[in-house]
């Protein structure tokens, strides 16, 4: 793995840690995430979102780690890519910008030590993971 990769990944990874700090961080996300993307409200109708943070703490842990594992099939992502896709959730391409953006928004609003540099490492961290899901559709 590059040296450039690794820096990056270690900054994103340790905004996570600050942000995940915040009591509301999740919630905070979802709120932002609706904002931008109203017509994903509906899919989480039914969601309970005590469990769902759970999930998605777990899944951005996920996507900032995924850029150090080796190349191939299975990978930490293939299941949550696979419950994402048309055969289960059906959560298409057009979803992925506003949650990426939505993230940001919430890593700025929660990270005390927020930067440019800080996010240019999380967009570069999370963009292969995030190309793996949408290769999944």
């Amino acid at each position: 793995m590059e040296t450039r990769v690794r820096e990056a990944m270690a900054i994103a990874r340790g905004s996570y840690g600050r942000c995940c700090g915040g009591a509301d961080f999740f919630a905070a996300f979802y709120a932002r995430f609706f904002e931008l993307r109203p017509e994903a409200k509906p899919l989480f109708a039914n969601t309970a979102f005590e469990r769902q943070h759970k999930l998605l703490r777990h899944a951005i842990g996920l996507l900032l780690n995924f850029p150090g594992q080796p190349e191939g099939e299975p990978n930490i992502l293939a299941r949550v890519a696979e419950r994402h896709s048309r055969r289960e959730l059906g959560i298409d391409a057009s979803h992925y910008p506003p949650f990426l953006e939505s993230l940001i928004d919430t890593v700025r609003r929660f990270d005390p030590e927020f930067t440019p540099a800080v996010e240019a490492a999380w967009r570069a961290t999370l963009a292969p993971g995030f190309a793996y899901m949408q290769s999944k559709y």
